[in-house]
């Protein structure tokens, strides 16, 4: 008994040491004449060194034939007739993958008797186990496979399945995008379509190659993170297209992956039969023969203009071809190494180089390359302002409305910073000031600087003349300092104005005048600044002289007159008056000559307002008296013979001596007669006299000279 359970166990150890090399398999079937079918079983084996048995393929393969309604009718196992390499192909030369990397196939083929039924029939293949190393699936699981295929009722009329037109691709190199065709070819031309599913288990570690069990299958265990629509490690993950059946993945881990390859074939719209290439990809790291590189354009280079130099980083290159990626243009490439390229606009492009076109290992590469414009960054220069005033700037250049701009107006700007297209400061201090253009757009950045410039406001003062008489003119003035022209304006209160700094105005009503002056610039700073005075101008009025001389006409005799003063709005009074000035408003005057007099009046109010008037007073009559006798002798007393005369208008003296003879003659009343050269004696004397008035007289008389 105890020998008879070491055999068993023998061949169950046995068992799961040799067949842990099934890589997967598929089968399809052809109509013969008559009932015959000829199927077809197509299994593969790993070959490589993860076959540590190197285990081939059975004998026989044991086909089972069940109805539609899952009855088994019969098996048959035909016999295995030999083995072949799969090819490596990794649909490029220029990749190689590993040489360890090994898959064998072989065929299986039993030509059966179908008759025609109401149900169809399925025909399965068994087998364990899948090589332990599938790395999306359970390392703790020994899974096998079922491959299995169907025959339509007779209803559906004759048919042979859909085949896999090649061998599957056993390996895929790890970070290449990987295409293969997987497409079947159809012997009735019916209509295929492609999906991936997942495989079918079938068989145990301990009935490795058992009878197949009627349908349904149950699909393999997936490890953790994988399924039928996600079988391995990829970005973009594994896809077939269902129409051409084209297998596209870009493997991003190493390993081995179980992946379900189906194909169903449609006539008229009903399915007829489906087949499953069960098969394992081994992703690998594959050498490269040769590589395109194209070098990343410098964040600089995007915004240089249309022109764009090339650089070539291709590793075991021989020769080159460069497609710039602009679709207006079929003319857009180069052979050269390092080309040269002119857009003929601005844009994002796909640029792409081929090294060693036409070769069987030409590898093509594509980057990104940005072209822009210069962002040429500019902005015109406010008018000058004043300063505190806000002066507004504009960026212009060759960028979008999504640019990203830094205006930097420095510690003397308010504020220091802003961003936008459209920036605002102003300037508390007058000067010259630099200010600074920022933007950042499609990866580049570029400045531009310029100024900005404030003057200083409008510095008015103003000088007026506060007080006047009606009728005489009021000075005003004023100044204003600023770096432009200024303009004045004044308001002079009567309805008066001026447009000069200075200017002067009379006024010909008294009272109280608002006065004001507005100084306006209308360049640079453009300002203006008003200085108001009100009730600042008093206009007096002029005082009315007036006054009266009693009498007008006075005689020596009584040469005095009354003086009185009549004058209106006056404040203070000078008279001029025989050569002296009075300052008293009225008096009593002693006139101390004959003759016609003027008498001025001159009368003041507030603000020295002046005015005069005048009278004419006549002094009539006149007196005379001779001496009788002098005596020249020079003591200076009474040396001179000289007539008293007041009220004199013309005057003649003539003196003679006792014999007629004419000593002396003068028309000066002030002038006498020395006796010069006279002897002493008794001389006579001459007057002649006319008074201011009609009257004439003639004085005759002697007088003595003594010695």
């Amino acid at each position: 008994m105890s020998r008879i359970l070491h055999t068993i166990l023998f061949i169950a150890i046995s068992a799961v040491s040799w067949a842990t090399h099934v890589l997967g398999g598929e089968m399809y079937y052809d109509k013969l004449t008559g009932n015959q079918y000829r199927i077809t079983l197509r299994l593969f084996r790993d070959c490589g060194p993860n076959n540590v048995n190197n285990t081939g393929f059975d004998a026989q393969a044991v086909l089972a034939v069940y109805d539609g309604n899952g009855s088994l009718q019969f098996t048959t196992s035909p016999s295995f007739t030999g083995e072949n390499e799969v090819e490596v192909d990794l649909n490029t030369p220029c990749l190689q993958a590993p040489p360890t990397i090994c898959a064998a196939w072989a065929e299986y083929i039993a030509v059966v008797d179908l008759p025609p039924n109401n149900t169809g029939y399925v025909i399965s293949y068994q087998r364990c186990c899948r090589t332990p190393a599938t790395t999306n699936l359970p390392t703790s699981l020994l899974q096998g496979l079922t491959c299995t295929v169907q025959v339509p009722p007779a209803i559906a009329g004759n048919n042979s399945s859909p085949r896999f037109n090649g061998y599957p691709p056993v390996a895929m190199c790890l970070g290449q995008d990987m295409v293969f065709d997987h497409s079947a070819t159809d012997p009735d031309g019916d209509v295929l379509e492609y999906d991936l599913c997942a495989p079918y288990a079938g068989a145990t570690a301990n009935d490795p190659a058992p009878v197949a069990a009627p349908p349904p299958y149950t699909p393999i265990v997936w490890a953790p993170g994988y399924n039928s629509g996600y079988p391995m490690d990829a970005n973009p993950g594994l896809s077939i297209d269902p129409l051409t059946g084209e297998l596209t993945v870009h493997p991003t881990l190493l390993g081995s992956f179980a992946v379900g390859v189906r194909v169903r074939e449609f006539r008229n719209g009903l399915l007829l039969s489906e087949s499953i290439r069960d098969v394992r990809f081994d992703v690998v790291a594959c050498d490269a023969f040769l590589s395109s590189v194209i070098a990343d354009q410098a964040a600089e280079e995007h915004c240089t203009g249309l022109s764009m130099s090339f650089t070539n980083e291709s590793i075991n290159g021989q020769s080159w071809h460069w497609d710039f990626g602009e679709m207006s243009t079929d003319a857009d490439t180069s052979d050269l190494m390092d080309p040269e390229w002119t857009y003929s606009d601005t844009g994002t492009f796909t640029v792409s180089l081929v090294v060693n076109p036409g070769w069987p290992c030409a590898d093509t590469s594509t980057a990104q390359f940005s072209i822009h414009y210069p962002l040429d960054p500019t902005f015109e220069r406010p008018p000058v302002a004043c300063v505190d005033a806000p002066q507004l700037f504009v960026a212009e250049g060759s960028f979008t409305p999504l640019v990203d701009v830094t205006w930097v107006f420095g510690t003397e700007g308010d504020p220091i910073t802003t961003t936008g297209i459209n920036g605002s400061a102003s300037f508390p201090q007058p000067g010259t000031f630099p200010v600074t253009l920022q933007v950042q757009e499609f990866g580049c950045e570029a400045s531009f600087q310029d100024s900005a410039t404030a003057y200083p406001r409008i510095v008015l003062e103003a000088l007026v003349d506060s007080a006047g008489c009606v009728d005489t003119p009021f000075d005003f003035a004023a100044t204003a300092t600023a770096w432009t022209p200024v303009t004045f304006a004044w308001d002079l209160g009567d309805g008066g104005h001026s447009s000069q700094a200075g200017a002067t105005h009379i006024y010909t009503e008294p009272g109280s005048y608002d006065v004001s002056v507005t100084a306006q610039t209308m360049e640079g700073c453009v300002d203006s600044r008003t200085i108001s005075l009100p009730d600042h101008v008093k206009v007096y009025p002029e005082p009315v002289p007036g006054f009266t001389v009693d009498p007008l006409e006075a005689s020596l005799l009584d040469p005095v007159v009354r003086i009185e003063d009549h004058a209106e709005g006056a404040t203070m009074w000078t008279y001029e008056v025989g050569g002296e000035r009075i300052a008293e408003p009225s008096f009593t005057y002693e006139f101390e000559d004959a003759g016609q007099f003027t008498i001025r009046q001159t009368v003041r109010s507030g603000a020295d307002c002046e005015a005069t008037i005048t009278r004419t007073v006549h002094v009539s009559d006149h007196l005379f008296y001779a001496p009788t006798a002098f005596t020249p002798d020079g003591d200076g007393v009474n040396d001179i013979f000289l007539p008293v005369v007041r009220g004199a208008r013309l005057y003649e003296l003539v003196i003679v001596d006792r014999w007629g003879t004419e000593r002396f003659r003068t028309t000066d009343p002030t002038k006498g007669w020395t006796g010069e050269g006279s002897p002493q004696g008794t001389y006579g004397y001459k007057v002649r006299l006319s008074e201011f008035g009609p009257m004439g007289k003639e004085y005759l008389g002697h007088f003595t000279l003594l010695r």
